[in-house]
């Protein structure tokens, strides 16, 4: 069996789906493995640190394949390269490519959206949206308080005394709280806001101070994620955040709802409040973003704001990020491992194959 990693061809993408570690544990199993030249340098690996373990670099890494392993699902331009009975994994926005998953489904493939993992334990090591989220938040800490004009943490000096940041941290999902935890560690005062209370007591052990929105609506899903709200609970919402704003110097939005739009939290006229100079950052822009007005992969200044719409944080930790997403890849795949056979042998009654599958040798799994 040949398991190929192929590059990367996503605008802005650095990071790939196969580490050192990883890799030496596939050879270890007895399988063939080939990645695409250059697919690493972007992480730090270079073709040769490859292929001193065992792997083989290859100018295709789509021709003769059984399971090709990638950051995101192939786009156009890769679908002449797939060849048919292929198996894939990958983080796949299936519901907004439709087509996309049409021509991959004519090809016989099989194919697993990482992405629509579970969330339940045993799955935690395999879950490719914990492991960069987590990441990705913390970067946009680290890149706000970069574009920020003021020291974050209190400093009590001879000359006077400096403020300390205050940061309002939208979505208390993964992202939301690695971005508490990381304001909190450089000194700020951190407030965050969730639809779900029941985050309230981990925004607070890391810190930070919940800004709660008092509600009788069940705003969770069975799979731990957040539901799109009613307009009584936004009307309720946008008073509780207009009045954090005033006071706000960094702004963090995290908030997604899966395979739908994601929700407008903060309007224009809302940015008006913050202070002149503040920095809003936008995980969400590449989903139509919760800032109005935010550009994804850009930068624009709104009322004062500087507002930067950023999806890629994780892929900007290329190195950090390529070592989780390659163990999540691994930890997924090495339960289906067959000694005998020494192939995965995918087992379509598990929760786990059957949350991810989106076609199994071209039939669609419902």
């Amino acid at each position: 069996m040949i398991i190929s990693v192929a590059k990367e061809v996503k605008a802005q993408e650095r990071r790939i789906a196969l580490s050192l570690e990883t890799a030496q544990k596939y050879l270890a199993m007895g399988f063939e493995l080939q990645v695409e030249k250059g697919a690493g340098e972007l992480s730090g690996i270079k073709d040769e640190d490859f292929a001193k373990i065992g792997v083989k670099i290859v100018e295709n890494a789509y021709q003769g394949t059984d399971v090709l392993l990638k950051i995101w699902a192939p786009i156009e331009e890769e679908f002449s390269r797939i060849e048919a009975n292929t198996t894939i994994l990958a983080h796949f926005d299936y519901a907004f490519d439709t087509d996309k998953m049409s021509q991959l489904q004519a090809k016989n493939t099989t194919c697993f959206a990482l992405n629509l993992m579970p969330r339940i334990s045993r799955a935690q090591s395999m879950d490719i949206l914990s492991s960069q989220s987590n990441l990705a938040g913390y970067k946009a800490v680290i890149d706000a308080v970069a574009e920020l004009d003021k020291a974050v943490p209190l400093m009590m000096t001879a000359a006077g005394t400096v403020a300390p940041v205050r940061f309002l941290i939208l979505g208390a999902g993964v992202a939301g709280l690695q971005a508490v935890a990381t304001a909190k560690r450089l000194g700020g005062i951190v407030f965050a806001s969730d639809v779900r209370p029941q985050v309230k007591e981990q925004v607070e052990s890391l810190g930070g101070r919940f800004v709660d929105v008092k509600t009788d609506e069940n705003l969770e899903t069975s799979g731990g994620y957040a539901k799109e709200t009613s307009e009584a609970y936004q009307r309720k919402q946008n008073e509780a955040v207009k009045e954090q704003l005033k006071t706000t110097d960094v702004l963090i939005t995290t908030a997604l709802i899966p395979n739908k739009k994601a929700p407008l939290l903060v309007t224009k006229e809302m940015l008006k409040l913050m202070p002149e100079g503040s920095v809003a950052i936008d995980l969400a822009a590449e989903s139509g973003g919760n800032i109005e007005g935010t550009k994804n992969g850009g930068t624009v200044e709104i009322s004062g704001v500087k507002v930067i719409g950023d999806s890629q944080l994780a892929s900007k930790l290329s190195a950090s990020a390529s070592k989780l997403y390659a163990r999540n890849l691994f930890n997924f795949l090495s339960p289906m491992y067959d000694k005998a056979t020494k192939k995965f042998q995918f087992n379509f009654d598990d929760e786990i194959v059957q949350k991810t599958c989106l076609f199994k040798t071209g039939e669609k799994n419902d």
